[in-house]
């Protein structure tokens, strides 16, 4: 009976630390950190905590995830600036705590886990409901600054990319509860709430949150033609009915296309003007591509920042300080922390999670690792605290929730 009593605290437990969790994402960064520590703390103390060790080590996917934090940590051996490496040791120690944390022998029940769910999608409801009245409240000058390469606040600091990314997730979120849903006035919320999120996305018009979810509307149709071949038919359409009517109706996406190509101009000409953001993240990855050229087994991770300054100097000696952007790509990002063995093991962990295949409802796992990995391919999306939860979070979310090993 004592037994069962601890276990069953320790459920709960475990469940009410990752709710604060997700609440604590939306409050600060500083109460992030408390939180993680919190659900570490719930999940690992315990007297079978060798066991855990001894699963972690066992599990392909949450060794992969941890390489993430090992790679940088380890490439400190040959890194000049040690406090920046110190640094960015910290910041990624969560590719290494969460998979421990989650490779513990607990396991939530259904109920639990579709609350997490609703947490999530309540949580990220009302922060895009404050991020529209933000917009509501001084609309014109908002409109008139998505042709200066701004958007509305949003949370997460005001980080729209991460941001974006997390709506993206909800949109996922939504589908795959709709699709498991059995009672009529839940998929009615559930598709409202799709419809609110994908409006949302198109008011903020941050090219990572709308790229990301019309690739899922895509893929969608896609694996609807398979399942019933007629509804390609419609879906197709109506994803492009769904283009064009968002041009006309969404002021902010088309301030922000006009931005973009005025932008592309820069580049094109092959001259940057301060504060464009895309030309200078171009840019950013001649940096990185030509310090991974210089550095076959890399240069550490502590000593990134001061490579591309140099890179800067040398080619780009009048652009201004704030325009100086790190190596928009994860794959150039770890390739000049620890060379090309890093390139090719960072591919190998960001596609490993495709390939897992005790998951139920597939398809939406897919999905959900696939625009992970997008996100990396444009943007550092694992150098910031909140990019990395997001991703280390959701993967591991989903990994011990849809898995069919329980």
């Amino acid at each position: 009976m004592r037994i069962i009593f601890h276990n069953e605290w320790r459920i709960r437990a475990i469940f009410g630390a990752i709710i604060i969790m997700l609440v604590s994402l939306f409050v600060s960064r500083a109460f992030l950190t408390i939180n993680m520590i919190l659900f570490m703390a719930v999940t690992t103390i315990h007297k079978n905590i060798l066991s855990q060790f001894a699963f972690f080590f066992k599990s392909p996917l949450l060794i992969a995830i941890s390489f993430l934090f090992f790679i940088p940590f380890i490439s400190g051996l040959w890194s000049s600036n040690w406090q920046t490496w110190l640094d960015i040791s910290i910041i990624k120690l969560p590719f290494f705590l969460l998979p421990l944390a989650f490779g513990g022998n607990w396991q939530l029940r259904e109920k639990q886990w579709g609350a997490i769910a609703g947490c999530f999608l309540a949580l990220v409801f009302v922060s895009c409901c404050w991020s529209i009245w933000q917009y509501f409240q001084n609309m014109e000058v908002i409109n008139e600054s998505y042709l200066k390469a701004k958007t509305l606040p949003t949370p997460l600091s005001d980080d729209h990319v991460r941001f974006s990314w997390l709506v993206v997730i909800a949109v996922l979120c939504s589908g795959l509860l709709f699709y498991i849903a059995k009672s009529r006035n839940a998929r009615l919320l559930l598709a409202a709430l799709i419809i609110f999120f994908v409006v949302y996305l198109h008011v903020l018009s941050a090219r990572t949150g709308l790229v990301s979810v019309y690739f899922f509307f895509l893929c969608f149709a896609i694996y609807m033609a398979v399942q019933r071949k007629k509804t390609v038919f419609i879906l197709i359409p109506a994803v492009m009915a769904v283009v064009v009517a968002s041009w006309w109706s969404f002021p902010t996406l088309k301030n922000r296309i006009k931005y973009v190509v005025y932008d592309f101009s820069f580049l094109k000409n092959e001259s940057l003007t301060p504060g464009t953001s895309d030309a200078n993240r171009l840019v950013s990855l001649k940096a990185g591509w030509y310090i991974l050229q210089q550095n076959p087994f890399g240069v550490g991770a502590g000593d990134i920042r001061d490579e591309t300054e140099k890179w800067y100097e040398t080619n780009l000696p009048s652009i201004e300080e704030r325009d100086k952007l790190f190596p928009s790509n994860e794959w150039l990002v770890y390739g000049d922390m620890a060379g090309w063995p890093a390139v090719l093991l960072f591919t190998i962990i960001i596609f490993f999670p495709l390939f897992i295949k005790q998951i139920r409802h597939r398809f939406f796992w897919f999905m959900l690792v696939a625009i992970s990995i997008g996100c990396c391919l444009i943007e550092t999306s694992l150098e910031i605290q909140f990019g990395i939860f997001i991703y280390c979070f959701t993967i591991l979310w989903w990994w011990k929730w849809l898995k069919t090993e329980k």
